[in-house]
């Protein structure tokens, strides 16, 4: 019998290796579905991947640009933004969706943008370039 490797998705993966401060919350997303899926006696389903961004990323990063939070969060952010524009699997669309709406959308504006130009000025140019009017300075 072979065994397929675990995972979460395309986001919970990257949340899972990008922010090991997130992990007990993605276990918990986990546990909660297993614990519902035996409550409504039905086979568990995959957590959805917004739940990730929302539950365990968004709680790391939500004051970005509003406090000084830790260069190497903010640089392991940055690598997680960069890692889900390039994905090009199957279900893209909605990972673009998730990154747009459930990770990008809440962090705007000349605070944020000034703190993500200190740690990877390219990436503010893709997010612009894949989501028009995102990450504006004024």
């Amino acid at each position: 019998m072979s065994s397929q490797p675990w995972t979460f998705g395309p986001v919970g993966d990257l949340a899972w290796q990008r922010f090991p401060e997130a992990r007990e919350q993605i276990a918990d997303l986990v546990c909660t579905e297993l614990q519902d899926a035996i409550d409504d006696d039905r086979a568990p389903e995959p957590v959805d991947q917004h739940e990730y961004a929302l539950h365990a990323v968004g709680p790391l990063v939500r004051d970005l640009g509003l406090v000084d939070l830790d260069r190497d969060l903010v640089r392991r952010f940055c690598l997680f933004c960069r890692d889900l524009l390039g994905y090009s699997g199957p279900d893209d669309y909605q990972v673009s969706h998730v990154l747009a709406m459930y990770v990008l959308d809440g962090l705007d504006g000349p605070p944020v943008v000034r703190v993500i130009r200190q740690v990877d000025p390219g990436l503010i140019e893709l997010v612009r370039a894949r989501f028009p009017g995102m990450w504006a300075e004024e």
